[in-house]
């Protein structure tokens, strides 16, 4: 089986912010609602689960702008938390318009609480309902319908101007599928290399056709980042030019219309 290591060539999405409404917001405390709160792979407004990355805007959730440093303590920043189920979820970054975060693992699926407090000052809390699985796709920032995606062996990007072609091996970077085969708690990112505990579910789609699954070479964690799975995937020996891609977990699929940079030889 292949298996790479390595820092992954990706950066946290600056997704176009949705609308909040300003209802039950107090002058001058954190203020959002259920319509800025989406995945922050696939900026779908509520398409939620344990661990997965989030992306909550509104207005006055930090006085100033930062991302986490080895120096903060776990798991708020600059004296913002969010509190998913009773659990403060970790933060990466935060700003007045706009905090990112990961789901907290602990928590079940179902109807939770979400609220966010600035310096102890509350916000709203907002009644959220998880799915049991969210999966999405990370794309480029600047292609927000393009899946992240690097060629190996030398981690370069896979781009229109250089796409990935059949028999290669390629990276993908998703949010939303659950734990590791070996679980991690809320604050502690995995040590080492671990499958999905749902890999027995997961498929990979390529305009709408599943993959056979002995090209998904690994779902799992990059070791040392919290929440983020990776993707290994040998790609068929015939695909069409820039291929729709999806993943899924059972029925639960990932957002339609994302492209892999991919096409024949």
């Amino acid at each position: 089986m292949q298996r790479f290591v390595r820092t992954p060539l990706l950066v946290w999405l600056a997704l176009v912010p949705a609308l909040w409404g300003q209802d039950d917001c107090r002058p001058l405390a954190p203020c959002y609602s259920t319509a800025g709160l989406v995945n922050s792979a696939s900026g779908e407004a509520g398409f939620l689960a344990p661990y997965t990355f989030a992306t909550l805007y509104g207005t006055n959730l930090s006085y100033n702008e930062r991302g986490r440093t080895n120096e903060d303590a776990l798991p708020g920043i600059g004296g913002v938390n969010i509190l998913v189920g009773g659990v403060a979820a970790m933060i990466f970054y935060a700003s007045p318009g706009q905090v990112n975060f990961l789901v907290p693992v602990s928590i079940r699926a179902g109807e939770v609480t979400l609220q966010v407090t600035r310096e102890g000052v509350f916000g709203p809390a907002l009644r959220v309902r998880l799915a049991e699985f969210a999966p999405a796709l990370f794309c480029f920032l600047q292609q927000p319908d393009q899946a992240v995606a690097q060629r190996m062996p030398d981690f370069a990007p896979a781009t229109s101007e250089a796409p990935a072609r059949p028999g290669e091996y390629v990276i993908l970077y998703a949010t939303g599928l659950g734990n590791y085969s070996v679980p991690v708690g809320d604050y502690v990112p995995p040590p080492s290399a671990r499958q999905i505990q749902s890999r027995p579910d997961f498929q990979l789609l390529l305009d709408g056709v599943p993959v056979d699954n002995s090209r998904v070479e690994y779902v799992g964690s990059v070791v040392n980042y919290w929440g983020l799975i990776q993707i290994n995937l040998k790609l068929p020996e015939t695909i069409s030019n820039h291929p729709e891609i999806r993943i899924a977990i059972g029925a639960t699929e990932s957002r339609a219309g994302v492209r892999l940079a991919a096409q024949p030889e």
